[in-house]
């Protein structure tokens, strides 16, 4: 069976870099036995060159490389790569300010020398693979920015009198979900699926969603489907189903009489009811085409009136007693945290 270290390292391209011959061509032949495709350079500047050049994997180099030359050099030019080549730096002698330094030139593993062979392959495959995942995850950061950033806007695109909803929406469910004990790790969630939530309008005709005064009976049902279209839109979210599940929920209603599955009461997990609470909240506060922003004790009767009927009844109660007393303070964030 195949290690981890060798399955990582094969057809990986290394370039190794040392001043005294005989050690090179050690560190290539030890790399090659274990996959790689190693080139070997005696100095730092033509090591940078080839950086500048070529696309490696991984740098595998020594921290004195004769008597005017760093390997420090070679890492700066590794580091300026994209994407990021990462290094891997031997020395006969480590110290607490090569170490400092080698943070700072974002240097992975350091090897001391004598070098034992399974240490260095374990250096070198631990590197390759850590600055991967890495890769993996700045892509990944860099996709939920783009989904997070252009789904709503899209959205407010189609239907201008939305502006800020989404946000909006976050704040309100962020805050009811900390009011009401919900863990770090489902608010996380729901702030996804408070974004997320109307994301299935992008199939509905802007006509029908601007559109003044009542829907027909055909409007109405496609409006209707946008729940379950953002759900599927949000197929590849595989990690990720709780907010898939709350953006489809978020017209249920606590007595089954919602859209799109007619779920009922506890059926919606309660971070799933607080989204539905929440939604309809900015629905009633912020004008819309078909109506003016509603009063809050407007919207205080109508929650306490609803309790039971549209929404949990507990967190019904919760909101229009908060609404009766704080006013829009309710929703705002907490400002009595040092950080």
């Amino acid at each position: 069976m195949e290690t981890l270290q060798s399955t990582t390292l094969q057809t990986r391209r290394v370039l190794v870099v040392d001043d005294d011959q005989a050690t090179l061509r050690t560190l290539g032949q030890l790399l090659e036995d274990a996959g790689c495709e190693t080139t070997c350079v005696p100095d730092a500047h033509l090591a940078c060159a080839l950086l500048a050049e070529r696309n490696y994997d991984l740098v595998l180099t020594d921290l004195y490389l004769g008597t005017d030359q760093l390997g420090y050099t070679v890492a700066e030019a590794a580091r300026t790569r994209r994407p990021q080549v990462p290094v891997v730096m031997l020395t006969g002698r480590p110290s607490f300010h090569g170490a400092v330094d080698a943070l700072r030139s974002s240097i992975r593993e350091i090897v001391v020398k004598p070098v034992d062979p399974d240490v260095l392959i374990e250096a070198c495959a631990k590197a390759i693979e850590t600055a991967s995942l890495e890769r993996k995850r700045r892509q990944l950061e860099a996709q939920n920015r783009v989904l997070m950033t252009v789904a709503p806007r899209m959205i407010e695109a189609k239907d201008p009198t939305t502006s800020g909803h989404a946000e909006r929406v976050i704040q309100y469910t962020d805050r009811l979900a900390e009011r009401c004990g919900v863990g770090e790790e489902d608010r996380e969630s729901l702030r996804m699926a408070a974004l997320l939530h109307d994301v299935g309008k992008i199939g509905v005709p802007r006509a029908i969603l601007c559109k003044e005064g009542p829907l027909t009976a055909a409007e109405r049902e496609v409006i209707q489907a946008h729940p379950q279209v953002g759900y599927d839109i949000l197929a590849d979210l595989e990690d990720c189903e709780d907010v898939r599940l709350w953006v489809v929920q978020h017209h249920e209603r606590w007595d089954g009489r919602g859209y799109p599955h007619g779920l009922r009461g506890e059926e919606v997990a309660l971070p799933g009811r607080i989204l539905i609470l929440a939604e309809v909240y900015d629905a009633l506060a912020e004008a819309r085409s078909y109506k003016p922003a509603w009063p809050l004790d407007k919207i205080s009767a109508f929650f306490r009136e609803q309790a039971g009927k549209h929404f949990d009844p507990e967190l019904a109660h919760i909101v229009a007693d908060g609404l009766d007393r704080e006013g829009r303070r309710f929703f705002a964030p907490r400002t009595d945290l040092l950080f």
